[in-house]
């Protein structure tokens, strides 16, 4: 404590005796001038030190983190990189059975990102809907062609079969624990809001989410592109035949929110090569996985 420009030190001391306290000690100390000098200049030299070290470790160790983190990011767009040329291959496998090109499996994944994002969902819960977004057909593997690739409607017994592809592609993405996450879509993205769709006839909330937003972007892609067997609807005609199934097909609230953006994410792809949808998407993929 001090008391005028002097500094006293203050001793409290308890006495005691078989762990009873008898009372205390007390003494006042007048510490010297020069002991407060000295107390100040080796708390000083301290902080001088301290910060001197923090200084020179810094400058030291920075470069060599940042070369690290270098290392680090390069590394982790390449294990990226090569999960997603993982992904184009097994998809691509059945898009090229199925549409004659790559380019499906790019854009339903693109309108499925745009969907996500205004619906608010966040990078954890969108990184499975990529996923599910490029294998949601793998199944499709197990079907012959003279069913996949029918111009006609399908007959009860051959619609049976091709319901059938949901779990043949679960079980080949069970082989692999990383390729668990594209479950949800890969298994559900035939459920309908209603109730009516299969496997399980989920309805409305019990259809994850994923799936929700991947069966818009699914049906709008087959509505608005060529197939084999069919030509390309317009946009308008499209969107107008989506709006009918709100509340029985769709989720109303995300059919809403496509409405919205179809026109701009639909001018975004419809013309663009495999190549430039694909350097699209692994942009955007980077920003979600941050990096």
């Amino acid at each position: 404590m001090d008391i005028g420009k002097d500094a006293y030190l203050q001793v409290i001391l308890p006495l005691q005796r078989d762990g009873q306290t008898y009372g205390y000690f007390e003494g006042v100390y007048d510490v010297p001038d020069e002991a407060i000098a000295d107390i100040r200049e080796n708390v000083t030299r301290s902080v001088l030190m301290i910060l001197i070290t923090v200084i020179v470790t810094g400058s030291v160790l920075y470069p060599l983190l940042m070369a690290l983190n270098r290392n680090l990011l390069k590394a982790t767009r390449g294990v990226l990189r090569g999960n997603l040329e993982l992904l184009e291959v097994l998809g691509g496998a059945i898009a090229q059975r199925d549409s004659d090109t790559n380019s499906h499996n790019y854009r339903v994944t693109w309108y499925s990102l745009a969907l996500a994002r205004v619906a608010g969902l966040s990078a954890k819960e969108i990184r499975p809907l990529i996923a599910g977004a490029f294998l949601h057909d793998v199944g499709k593997i197990g079907i012959s062609d003279n069913i996949l690739l029918k111009p006609g409607k399908l007959t009860e017994e051959e619609f049976a079969i091709m319901q059938q592809h949901v779990s043949i592609g679960s079980g080949i993405i069970s082989k692999a624990k990383w390729l668990g996450e594209a479950r949800d879509v890969v298994e559900y993205h035939h459920e309908k809001w209603d109730g009516s769709g299969y496997p399980k006839g989920l309805r409305e909330l019990g259809i994850p989410v994923t799936a929700r937003i991947f069966a818009i972007a699914d049906v709008f892609d087959a509505l608005t592109s060529r197939r084999p067997y069919k030509d390309p609807l317009s946009l308008k005609t499209a969107l107008d035949i989506m709006r009918k199934d709100a509340g029985l097909h769709f989720d109303p609230r995300l059919i809403e929110l496509f409405v919205e953006i179809a026109g701009k994410v639909y001018e975004e792809v419809c013309q663009r090569s495999d190549d430039e949808l694909e350097k699209m998407l692994i942009t955007t993929i980077e920003t979600i996985y941050g990096i």
